[in-house]
């Protein structure tokens, strides 16, 4: 039998949230990254992605959100992931299959009953030598703390 996740402290519904707006311009400055840029995924038209980055500059970092609408983050544990926690809200820490594993972190973030909130950080070991998976998942986990805080805002903290 799979884990189950621990309950969630409360509900935030992502299904009128815009993904870019979970960054506010003066988090997006901290970062020292571009204003974000939305993408339509690929496999779910109508659904956007968000992705902060400070490319050309060196070190590279980049920042993705999305909304997973059909998904709680329970659909995302199997054998090569590890619940943790974002904000008090269940989480669900894997690696996103871009690049090595050692490169980046995806949290799926319980917000919603069939809802959550996915946040990775994303870099090249070029950029960073050394890099570790555990590292990349402290600064996917940092965003993934401001993102769910602006989220409690946006569809106000219930």
């Amino acid at each position: 039998m799979a884990p189950l996740l621990p309950p969630r402290p409360g509900s935030l519904p992502l299904d009128t949230v815009d993904p870019c707006a979970l960054l506010s311009p003066a988090q997006v400055a901290q970062l020292g990254t571009a204003p974000p840029k939305k993408t339509e995924a690929t496999n779910q038209p109508g659904r956007y992605h968000c992705t902060w980055s400070n490319l050309p500059a060196e070190p590279e970092d980049s920042w993705i959100a999305s909304t997973e609408l059909d998904h709680g983050a329970e659909y995302f544990l199997n054998s090569r992931t590890r619940i943790t926690a974002v904000a008090g809200f269940p989480a669900v820490e894997a690696y996103s299959g871009l690049g090595r594993p050692d490169d980046n972190c995806m949290l799926l973030v319980d917000v919603a009953p069939g809802q959550s909130l996915k946040a990775s950080y994303i870099v090249s070991e070029a950029s960073h030598p050394g890099i570790t998976h555990q590292y990349a998942c402290q600064q996917a986990t940092r965003v993934a703390e401001m993102m769910v805080s602006n989220l409690r805002t946006l569809v106000g903290n219930r």
